[in-house]
C-alpha cells in the first residue's frame, strides 16, 4: 500500500517539470489505480495496518486517503486554466503529503500537527490565486478561526499523555477496552470544539463561507472534498475517549445540527451567489454527517462515513460547475446567469445530475449514507422526524431551485462569452459522477 502511495506521488512529481498536458494521463492513471484498491478492499481491511513506527489504516483512514488523492488530481485537472505553475503545482503536493500523514498517523500529537500545518497550503493558495482583494480578510478569518479554536488542543495533548502514557490510538484503545475513560468534562468540549470549528458546525460556521467565496476553484474543491472531513475524523478518534461524557453531552450537538440543517436550508433560499449556495449546503450535510458521528452507533458513523466521502465528491463537483459558468459569464449571480439549457445543454446535464445527487437521489452514495443516518436518529428519538422531515425537504428544495434558476429563464447574450466544454471538461466531470453512483455497489465492508 505505502508503495502505492510513494509511486502516486512521485508521479505527481512529473507534473512540476513536464507539460499541463500530462496531469490527464497522469491523473486518469492514479485514479484507475485508486478504483482497483477500493474493488480489493474487503472485510478482512477492517483492522488497523501498520506501515511504520506510527502510520497506519484501517476502513475510516483508507477511504479517507483516497478522498484526498482523489480530489487532489481533481484540482489539478480543474486548474489548468487558473494560473498553472510551478509554485501551483508544489502547494498541491504539500497539501496531498500534510493530508496523506494526517489520515495515516496513529499519534494524536502527530495528527494535531498536521491538522494544523494543513492550513498553511490553503492559506497560500486563498491569497496567492483568490479572485477579489477580499480574500485577505476572508484568509484571514479562515486562519484565525480554525488556530484559536484548537489551542486549547494542545494543551489537552499533555492531558492526554499523562493519563494514558502514550498518544498512539492503539494504546489508548486497550485502555478503552478496559473500560478506562477520560470523565473530564472540560476536556471533551475543548477538545470536541476543535474539531467542531473545522467542520464547521452550524453557529461556528462564518468563516467557510467566507473564504469559499474568495477561493479559486482549487482552493474551494480541498476545503469541501477534504478539509471539513479533518474535523469529521477528528471526532471519530476522539469519542471512544471520552465514551462516559459522550453519551451524556452528545445529544446537545445533535440538536444544533438538527436546528442548522433546517435553518441553513432556508438561508440558501435567499442567496443568489451560486457558489454561497455551495457552501452553505456543506454545512447543511456536515450537520447531518455530525448527527450520525454522535449517535455513536455503528451504522451511524458508517453512515456519518459514507457521507463525507459522498459530499467530498460531490461538492467539488458543484464547484467546478459554477467555475465553469464563471469563465464565460465573469460573474457567479445567478440573476445574470440564466438560459443556459439553450445554448449549453452538455453543461446543463452535469448541473442536473450532480444537483440531485447533492439532493441525495437514487442511486448516489448521498441517499445510502442519509438512510442510514436517519435510520439511527430515528431509533435515537422518534420526536425529530417531522423537524428532519422537514430539514430534508428543504435540502432538496434550495438544489432544484440551483438548477432551475440558471438553467431556465431568458439568455443575455451580452454577458456571456460561450465557448463549449472541453474534453478535460467532461472527463473531469465524469470521474467526478463514477464514484458517486457506483462505489454504492461495494459497501460490504461498511455495512
Amino acid at each position: 500500500m505505502m508503495m502505492i502511495i510513494l509511486f502516486m506521488i512521485l508521479l505527481n512529481l512529473n507534473i512540476i517539470f513536464n507539460s499541463s498536458y500530462m496531469i490527464i494521463m497522469i491523473m486518469f492513471n492514479m485514479l484507475m489505480m485508486l478504483s482497483l484498491l477500493i474493488l480489493l478492499m474487503n472485510s478482512s481491511s477492517l483492522d488497523w495496518m501498520m506501515i511504520y513506527n506510527f502510520l497506519g489504516l484501517d476502513y475510516i483512514s483508507f477511504s479517507l486517503l483516497i478522498l484526498s488523492i482523489w480530489i487532489i488530481s481533481f484540482m489539478f485537472m480543474s486548474s489548468m486554466n487558473v494560473k498553472f505553475n510551478k509554485l501551483f503545482s508544489f502547494l498541491l503536493l504539500q497539501l496531498l503529503l500534510i493530508l496523506m500523514f494526517s489520515f495515516m498517523t496513529m499519534n494524536y500529537f502527530i495528527f494535531y500537527l498536521f491538522f494544523e500545518v494543513s492550513l498553511i497550503p490553503t492559506f497560500l493558495l486563498i491569497m496567492g490565486w483568490g479572485y477579489q482583494p477580499e480574500r485577505i480578510k476572508a484568509s484571514m478569518y479562515m486562519l484565525l478561526y480554525t488556530m484559536f479554536s484548537s489551542l486549547p488542543l494542545l494543551i489537552l495533548m499533555y492531558y492526554l499523555f499523562s493519563m494514558f502514557n502514550s498518544m498512539n490510538y492503539l494504546i489508548i484503545l486497550n485502555f478503552i477496552n478496559l473500560k478506562i475513560f477520560i470523565n473530564d468534562l472540560i476536556f471533551y468540549l475543548f477538545m470536541i470544539m476543535a474539531f467542531m470549528m473545522k467542520l464547521p458546525l452550524f453557529m461556528f460556521h462564518m468563516w467557510l463561507p467566507k473564504a469559499h467565496i474568495e477561493a479559486p476553484v482549487s482552493g474551494s474543491m480541498i476545503l469541501a472534498g477534504v478539509m471539513l472531513k479533518l474535523g469529521g475524523y477528528g471526532i471519530m478518534r476522539s469519542l471512544l475517549m471520552m465514551l462516559n461524557l459522550s453519551i451524556k453531552f452528545n445529544y446537545l450537538f445533535m440538536i444544533i445540527s438538527l436546528f442548522g440543517i433546517l435553518l441553513l436550508s432556508l438561508v440558501c433560499l435567499r442567496q443568489y451567489d451560486m457558489k454561497l449556495i455551495v457552501a452553505y449546503s456543506s454545512v447543511v450535510h456536515m450537520g447531518m454527517m455530525l448527527m450520525g458521528l454522535m449517535s455513536m452507533m455503528l451504522w451511524g458513523v458508517n453512515g456519518g462515513l459514507l457521507m463525507m466521502i459522498g459530499h467530498g465528491i460531490c461538492s467539488p463537483a458543484l464547484f467546478v460547475l459554477v467555475n465553469f459558468i464563471y469563465e464565460r459569464s465573469k460573474t457567479r449571480n445567478m440573476i445574470f446567469n440564466k438560459g443556459m439549457i439553450y445554448f449549453l445543454p452538455s453543461l446543463s446535464m452535469w448541473w442536473f445530475l450532480f444537483c440531485i445527487i447533492n439532493m441525495s437521489a437514487p442511486i448516489s452514495l448521498n441517499l445510502m449514507s442519509e438512510l442510514m443516518i436517519i435510520n439511527i436518529l430515528l431509533n435515537w428519538s422518534f420526536n425529530i422526524l417531522l423537524i428532519l422531515m422537514f430539514g430534508m425537504f428543504m435540502s432538496a428544495v434550495y438544489s432544484l431551485f440551483l438548477f432551475s434558476y440558471i438553467q431556465h429563464g431568458k439568455f443575455s447574450m451580452n454577458l456571456f462569452k460561450l465557448f463549449p466544454m472541453s474534453v478535460i471538461d467532461y472527463l473531469l466531470m465524469l470521474l467526478h459522477w463514477i464514484p458517486l453512483n457506483f462505489i454504492i455497489l461495494k459497501l460490504d465492508y461498511l455495512i
